[in-house]
């Protein structure tokens, strides 16, 4: 009872494995946000759905030696044809507190376990200005944020790797 007793008191610590890595969410808050919509009378009511697009960015603050301020940024933008039934952008941030972080997992945590704190603050929030807005928009799906980071790491280590010389012949 009593390690079972610990194993929680550390998991709500923000330990995140037991190598003594640890994260704690200092503050969690909306940063902006915005909504811009056509008027209905605009939009063609015999469009159809619109075409939905979700874009990602992030930027990270460092706020002390051992915190960062992580700023994720979400915008949802809906066409109906050519065009722009509403484009609306949230943007939380944290501050993150971290200990017994290398520089090797410190890209992880940062790209993959801090914006899975963030998302869902961000997907809560566009889903009310949305509505808000007279638009239905289906709950938007969570982020698998692992692989996002993986793919940039494979497109990036791609881009380092020198490319064959055309037709076979080396260049000089």
């Amino acid at each position: 009872m009593a390690e079972e007793n610990g194993a929680s008191a550390g998991a709500q610590a923000g330990a995140t494995d037991n190598t003594g890595m640890q994260m704690i969410m200092q503050h969690i808050y909306l940063k902006d946000a915005s909504f811009e919509a056509k008027s209905p009378q605009e939009l063609d009511q015999s469009g159809g759905q619109p075409d939905i697009n979700l874009n990602l960015a992030q930027r990270t603050n460092r706020v002390g030696d051992d915190r960062l301020e992580v700023i994720l940024t979400v915008t949802v933008t809906a066409k109906q044809a050519e065009k722009t039934a509403f484009v609306c952008e949230v943007q939380y941030g944290g501050i993150f507190q971290f200990a017994n972080v290398t520089d090797d997992q410190m890209a992880y945590v940062v790209n993959v376990l801090c914006p899975n704190v963030l998302f869902p603050y961000n997907r809560a929030q566009i889903s009310t200005l949305i509505s808000a807005g007279g638009f239905y928009l289906p709950p938007l799906q969570p982020i698998n944020f692992e692989a996002v980071f993986r793919q940039r790491l494979a497109e990036a280590q791609n881009q380092q790797q020198p490319q064959p010389a055309e037709n076979g012949k080396a260049e000089s």
